[in-house]
């Protein structure tokens, strides 16, 4: 994708038609200086400037929460591309507007200790533990923060409330053994260190940590032992905040056969790298049915027809019964536009290997386009079965099982999935979308589905949440707090330039203003509810 997605971008766009304008807050803010950009790359500089000019066009439009959220995107831009101290001002703007809202004081403190203002990120941090106990990256970093400043027991006493709330994470574990490693308490610290270690045998980091530790108590032969044993894998910090924000363009390196390196560059969308690898893989073994496969594959996605289809036919007559082959030439056909020969050979492609996930997807898709609803979600429920803990077959088996008006077998579907997955985030909210907009549902299932979509949220505020928490609210008479959740859904496709996805949100924000509830867990012209074919590429986008 050209935009870059994360959690904080849980930004809310609302527009004039649903907000009337206030003055709230805006004496407490301060101007966001324009960072001099002459020296990033130009392709930083201009993402900057395209994402000020969105906060720019947005800024008189929105209020509250809403205006809080914009500030914080924008000051998250900065802070990936090192403007910190314009990205520290749009975060203290974003805290003042919102002073609940634990993320921006969160990332304010993370801004601060950038730049080295020690108590400035402390404030931060402790005002954002008051707002969220939860959210264990607060507690590790107030943790750091006071220990730099030589408030060790305090530190401390911030790791162990963290572990009577949660005592099965290793991450505050292995916090709190380095900190008594720190201060040479040698025997707490072997204590906690092995209890992180017990609970995320993965981290060998911390035999180092356990080495040094043993050193200091004298014991040189179980110091050798864990020394032996050391590896580079740290403890586990999950702060999709933060992590979203610096999310990396990373580019694997490319090893193996050219086939290989074919599959590699295909996954970065790098088509041309990946054509010409496949045609050293052919001209080294012309009769590789599974360059031709692939190949097939690539060629129809690129909308060379008479290629695609030519490598398709060659693979089919050297394997006529391999899965793969029957798959891609159905494939071929359906990428030019021919729906009906596409689906006998997907039918082929099941039968040969059942484990094969992507026919019964292709099936289903084709189905769906049919009008053939419940045959659609028979075959979708074959692609869970074979896709193991995947959660999108269960989404698509609801929806086939909604559009066949049948919402109630829907929520039975999810149901069974979560007996054995409960707690599988997205599951939960497919529950949550269909449970609020199931008119069978019950008042209960209706609660469940708040308590859910909040609890989701909470954890990881991101635009998929947010709009099942919208549904959520509008389902139990919350039309305002629906309203505002669904804002962040049309902000997040604003900024992407998808219009067409931000329309459709709209289309559901105008459902909660006149005190609608959706009938459908996802917007009308959602993939799950009228996938598309396949279709070639853009050919400039192919390039």
């Amino acid at each position: 994708m050209s935009h870059t997605k994360f959690s904080l971008r849980a930004a809310v766009l609302i527009l004039i038609l649903f907000v009337a304008p206030t003055a709230f807050g805006e004496s407490l803010l301060k101007p966001v200086p324009q960072p001099d950009t002459a020296k990033l790359p130009p392709d930083v500089a201009k993402e900057l400037a395209s994402a000020r000019a969105a906060f720019e066009k947005a800024h008189g439009e929105l209020v509250g929460d809403q205006l809080a959220a914009a500030y914080a995107l924008l000051g998250a831009d900065y802070l990936k591309a090192g403007a910190l101290d314009a990205a520290a001002v749009a975060m203290y703007d974003a805290s003042q507007l919102a002073p609940k809202d634990a993320r921006w004081l969160y990332v304010s403190g993370v801004i601060a200790r950038e730049q080295k203002h020690s108590a400035d990120a402390r404030a931060n941090f402790e005002a954002a533990l008051v707002l969220d106990t939860n959210y264990l990256p607060i507690r590790y970093r107030l943790a750091d923060t006071l220990a730099d400043t030589g408030d060790f027991e305090g530190a401390k006493k911030i790791l162990l409330d963290g572990i009577k709330e949660h005592p099965e994470n290793a991450t505050l574990y292995a916090f709190l053994g380095r900190l008594e490693l720190k201060q040479r308490r040698y025997a707490p610290a072997i204590e906690h260190l092995q209890q992180a270690l017990k609970l995320q045998p993965s981290a060998t980091a911390l035999n180092k940590d356990l080495a040094d530790a043993y050193t200091g108590q004298g014991d040189k032969n179980t110091a050798a032992t864990f020394a032996s044993k050391t590896g580079d894998v740290p403890p586990l910090v999950d702060d999709p905040i933060i992590v979203g924000i610096y999310k990396p363009n990373t580019t694997p390196t490319l090893a193996g056969t050219p086939l290989q390196q074919a599959h590699v560059l295909l996954d970065q969308q790098q088509f041309g790298l990946a054509r010409g690898e496949l045609e050293l893989a052919l001209k080294a073994d012309a009769n590789d049915v599974d360059a031709l496969v692939l190949a097939a594959r690539l060629d129809a996605l690129l909308g060379h027809k008479a290629a695609a289809q030519d490598e398709a036919s060659r693979a089919l007559k050297l394997k006529p019964d391999d899965a793969a082959a029957n798959l891609s030439q159905g494939m071929v056909y359906e990428f030019a536009g021919d729906d009906k020969k596409a689906v006998p050979f997907y039918q082929r492609a099941s039968q040969l290997d059942a484990k094969l996930p992507d026919p019964y997807l292709l099936i289903g898709n084709s189905l769906m386009r049919q009008g053939r609803y419940a045959a659609a979600a028979e075959s979708y429920r074959k692609l869970a079965n074979v896709s193991g803990q995947a959660a999108e077959p269960e989404a698509r088996v609801a929806a086939a099982l909604v559009a066949a008006g049948n919402c109630r077998e829907a929520l039975t579907s999810i149901n069974t999935a979560l007996a054995k997955r409960a707690r599988d985030g997205e599951l939960l909210q497919i529950f949550v979308r269909v449970a609020s907009t199931c008119p069978t549902a019950t008042a209960q299932e209706r609660g469940m589905a708040l308590d859910y979509g909040q609890a989701l949220y909470k954890q990881r505020p991101e635009t998929a949440h947010a709009v099942a928490l919208a549904l959520a609210q509008a389902a139990n008479g919350k039309f305002d707090d629906a309203q505002k959740s669904q804002a962040e859904a049309i902000f997040d496709a604003e900024r992407s330039h998808d219009r067409q996805r931000a329309e459709n949100y709209r289309a559901i924000m105008r459902k909660y203003v006149a005190k609608q509830v959706p009938d459908k867990p996802w917007y009308a012209d959602h993939p799950y509810l009228k996938p598309p074919m396949l279709s070639p590429l853009d050919t400039k986008s192919s390039k």
